[in-house]
């Protein structure tokens, strides 16, 4: 059984801004307990779960989560923002995790840019799944750029408030 990614927008406020910022937050989440039942993968923006993807668009498709196609006002690039306006208040997102914790969680990376969401999720995979003792470098190596103006010690940092640091061989929750 997968969780409902409905309630867990309601959780978050409301509304999640991106497909990249949803991917990465369900991720970290299953790495503090949440256990959705997704598999991840590897992929160009880090850890990302196609059964989560699918997850979503079939509740788009369902009415149970609203989708609104917008552009960056900066460039134009298209993004999408999540809407759930579920009955209740996201005190369903899952019974396995407090829902305090799960909405502490979210709030915190609600601060971040999706791209800091990106790294830090990274920086767990490197380290952890992939096990990766040097994830530092391996971290500049497949993101370069996006490490910089800080955003790679933000990811740190985010992982240690969330009480995920990049500790080599620790478990990882499925």
């Amino acid at each position: 059984m997968t969780v409902d990614v409905p309630s867990l927008v309601m959780a978050a406020g409301g509304e999640i801004v991106g497909k990249i910022r949803l991917q990465k937050v369900v991720y970290l989440l299953d790495q503090m307990g949440l256990h959705s039942g997704f598999s991840y993968e590897y992929y160009h923006y880090g850890p990302y779960s196609e059964d989560l993807a699918e997850k979503v668009e079939d509740d788009v498709v369902f009415g149970h989560l609203r989708a609104s196609q917008r552009r960056r006002l900066s460039d134009g690039v298209p993004y999408v923002a999540y809407f759930a306006e579920a009955a209740g208040d996201g005190d369903q997102a899952d019974a396995r995790m407090p829902i305090g914790r799960i909405r502490t969680a979210l709030a915190e990376m609600q601060r971040h840019s999706s791209t800091v969401l990106e790294l830090a999720a990274t920086i767990h995979w490197l380290a952890v799944v992939e096990g990766i003792s040097d994830w530092k470098t391996e971290l500049v190596r497949r993101k370069g750029a996006k490490t910089g103006n800080d955003r790679g010690q933000r990811a740190f940092e985010l992982l240690r408030t969330l009480g995920l640091p990049p500790a080599v061989g620790s478990a990882v929750h499925p």
